[in-house]
């Protein structure tokens, strides 16, 4: 059966192979425009289209949409593509389709330009939904939720109360945000500067995590990916991986609870001089080194370490398998 089917299939594939070579361009250009107002909200379904989410003073979604794609064919099958606009109750709803026939034969298709520009006043919610396209999204004042596969998100200037962000491969960047954030990514990388957020939930598998200049409490879980926090300003702050390495960099606090936890990723932790806390270090087969001028050492042996810099008031846990763990207070 198995050779009766490929042979049917090798033979409409030669079939399709003897017409001539068909080249073919779409294009199509998409400009429409909504009037909103206070409690409205945007759901995209972008595709693999970039988008481009700017706001202004008007109560209008202004929303143009660039397609341009050539394809090359030998046999049968079409391509087109289409966009489904709809306002129902306070939601406009914008969605990019792909379409094609089925393809008998040999295809090469290129999409040369797919992007989306939307003007919109800042007071809509955003549900957006895609798959490798870009999206870049500046001063927003509305909660954000943000589907993507492989593309990369740029966020700048966001405040509004939550973010949540789903992201599979691609890499997510975070500037001068406010406000609270929800992030579950893949592979990709993730890099968050220069922001407040009072409660922050990450969980991401073998990506790079970078957190400089910010503050608020994180929840943190990685795989194998390695963690670069630096000049974090922190009351609170839960970090767990497997393999991969952590760097963190805690500025003076009043009060501090920190968790770090890992399986076979290096620890290092660096609190800035005048922080009061009372630490444990555990360690299976590691390494413990400390560097820590005002701090005095309670209990210690070949794995396992306890003190306190100042007074105590707040708590650090550290806790690894195979990884070595540097504690050091800095200027």
């Amino acid at each position: 059966m198995r050779v009766i089917a490929g042979a049917l299939i090798f033979s409409l594939f030669l079939a399709g192979m003897n017409g001539p070579v068909e080249s073919r361009e779409i294009r199509k250009d998409y400009h429409e425009s909504f009037e909103v107002s206070r409690g409205f909200g945007l759901r995209l379904r972008q595709g693999d289209g970039d988008v481009f989410i700017k706001k202004w003073d008007k109560d209008i979604i202004d929303v143009k949409i660039e397609y341009s794609a050539e394809y090359k064919s030998i046999g049968s099958g079409d391509r087109d593509f289409k966009v489904n606009f709809r306002k129902k109750d306070k939601i406009i709803e914008i969605s990019g389709v792909e379409k094609s026939t089925p393809i008998i034969g040999f295809h090469i298709f290129n999409i040369k330009e797919y992007t989306y520009t939307i003007y919109a006043p800042d007071y809509l919610t955003l549900d957006i939904d895609g798959d490798d396209g870009e999206v870049y999204i500046d001063d927003w004042r509305e909660n954000i939720e943000l589907h993507i596969d492989d593309g990369t998100a740029v966020l700048s200037g966001i405040e509004c109360e939550n973010t949540t962000i789903r992201i599979e491969d691609g890499d997510l960047e975070i500037e001068d945000h406010k406000g609270n954030i929800d992030i579950d990514c893949d592979d990709g990388n993730i890099d968050i500067f220069r922001s407040t957020i009072p409660d922050c939930r990450i969980r991401g598998m073998d990506g790079l995590l970078n957190i400089g200049d910010t503050r608020g409490d994180f929840d943190i879980e990685l795989d194998d990916g390695d963690a670069d926090i630096y000049r974090l300003l922190s009351k609170k702050l839960y970090y767990q991986s497997s393999d991969g390495d952590v760097d963190i960099e805690l500025l003076k606090t009043d009060e501090l609870d920190l968790d770090i936890r890992t399986d076979d990723g290096d620890i290092k932790l660096l609190l800035e001089e005048g922080i009061s806390v009372t630490f444990t270090i555990d360690v299976d087969d590691g390494r413990i080194k400390i560097d820590l001028p005002s701090g005095v050492i309670t209990q210690k042996d070949d794995h396992w370490m306890s003190g306190k810099l100042r007074d105590g008031k707040g708590r650090v846990r550290i806790r690894t398998e195979d990884g070595d763990v540097t504690l050091k207070e800095i200027r």
